[in-house]
């Protein structure tokens, strides 16, 4: 092979494997945003690392996957990672509808030692007002 063709080769081949990871990190970025909330763990919801190019799925990443990367009522009523909290409550939206409730605490659903927070919305929302002004 000539070295031209053969330069050129390799820069087509490198520029399709641009392409390619490109396009899968952003679908992944996707995924995400189907979820009510992803910003505050990002990779961390659904892998066992912050590297999810190398990182297994944890609990929440499978079942996310099984209900084919669909966030809705099936997906928050399961608690992922066995914490005793549904998904729903971990990312402040309790019943599935994509909406999360503004001011909640959220939680990874994916790691069993991250809880919400223990206080209830409505002691949650009287003890926030005490400090409003």
């Amino acid at each position: 092979m000539r070295p031209k063709l053969k330069l050129n080769v390799i820069i087509i081949f490198i520029l399709v494997a641009i392409v390619s990871i490109a396009g899968e990190l952003k679908s992944r970025e996707e995924f995400m945003r189907s979820l009510p909330v992803y910003r505050r763990y990002r990779c961390l919801l659904c892998h066992k690392s912050s590297a999810p190019v190398s990182a297994d799925l944890n609990g929440f990443g499978s079942e996310f996957r099984r209900n084919g990367y669909t966030w809705n009522s099936a997906l928050a009523l399961k608690d992922s990672d066995g914490d005793g909290y549904p998904n729903g409550d971990e990312l402040g939206d309790g019943d599935g509808d994509g909406v999360a409730d503004v001011g909640f605490e959220y939680s990874n659903p994916g790691d069993p030692m991250n809880v919400p927070n223990s206080i209830d919305r409505g002691t949650w929302g009287i003890l926030k007002s005490l400090f409003e002004e």
